[in-house]
C-alpha cells in the first residue's frame, strides 16, 4: 500500500491486533512455522478485519465513498 489514508491506517491498527489473537489462539508467533492452511487463515483473519473497519467507517460517514465509474469503466 503507497501513502495509506487515515482511514487505511486506523484499519491497519484494528487488524493488527486481530492477527494476534488468532497467532495466540493457534500457539504460533513464528510465520516460517505456519501450515499453508494456518497462513492461509491468518491472511483471512487479517483482510477481513480490514476491510470491516474500512466499511464501518464508511458507514459512519468518516471515509468518503469512491468515485462512481463513467461510462461503464471503473
Amino acid at each position: 500500500m503507497v501513502d495509506p489514508d487515515e482511514h487505511e491506517i486506523a484499519a491497519i491498527a484494528v487488524a493488527s491486533p486481530m492477527a494476534g489473537e488468532y497467532l495466540d489462539s493457534i500457539g504460533k508467533t513464528d510465520l516460517a512455522l505456519l501450515t499453508e492452511a494456518e497462513w492461509l487463515t491468518l491472511l483471512e483473519v487479517i483482510i477481513t478485519a480490514y476491510q470491516d473497519e474500512l466499511a464501518r467507517r464508511l458507514d459512519q460517514g468518516r471515509h468518503p465513498a469512491p468515485p462512481l465509474a463513467v461510462g461503464g469503466q471503473s
